[in-house]
C-alpha cells in the first residue's frame, strides 16, 4: 500500500470519528432549537444511520480515488444526496448534515493531499542526503 492510500485512509477514517463526536454535541443544540427528535416522526432515526453510512461508504471510496477533481465531484455528489433525502421534510437536518458530512469530507481531502505533498517532499530529501 503506498504513502497516498494509508494517509488518506488514517485522515478519513479521522474524519469519520470527528462525524460522531460533532453529531453527538450537535444534537442537544438541535434539541434546544428544534424540539425533540421524534417532534417531526420517527421514521428519520434509521435515515440518520443511512446517511452515516453513506457517509463512511464515500470516504473510504474516496481514498482509492486518484484524481483530485473527481473526489470533489463525488463530495458534491454526497450533499446533493443528502439534501434531497432530508430536505423536503427536516429542513433544519438537511442543512445541518449536508454542512458536517460535506464540511468533514472536503476537509480529509484537502488535508489528506497535503500531509501526502509533504510527504512526498520529504522523503525526497531525505533520498537526497542518503545518497
Amino acid at each position: 500500500m503506498n504513502s497516498r492510500r494509508v494517509i488518506g485512509l488514517i485522515v478519513h477514517a479521522l474524519a469519520c470519528v470527528l462525524y460522531i463526536v460533532l453529531n453527538n454535541f450537535a444534537v442537544p443544540i438541535y434539541k434546544q432549537l428544534v424540539g425533540g427528535l421524534t417532534s417531526r416522526g420517527v421514521a428519520i432515526g434509521m435515515g440518520m444511520y443511512l446517511v452515516f453510512y453513506f457517509f463512511v461508504f464515500l470516504n473510504v471510496a474516496l481514498v482509492l480515488i486518484n484524481r483530485l477533481a473527481i473526489k470533489f465531484g463525488v463530495t458534491v455528489f454526497m450533499m446533493l444526496a443528502i439534501l434531497f433525502y432530508l430536505l423536503p421534510q427536516y429542513p433544519v437536518r438537511a442543512m445541518a448534515y449536508c454542512a458536517l458530512a460535506g464540511g468533514l469530507t472536503l476537509l480529509a481531502i484537502v488535508l489528506s493531499h497535503v500531509m501526502n505533498a509533504a510527504f512526498v517532499r520529504l522523503r525526497g530529501k531525505q533520498g537526497a542526503a542518503q545518497s
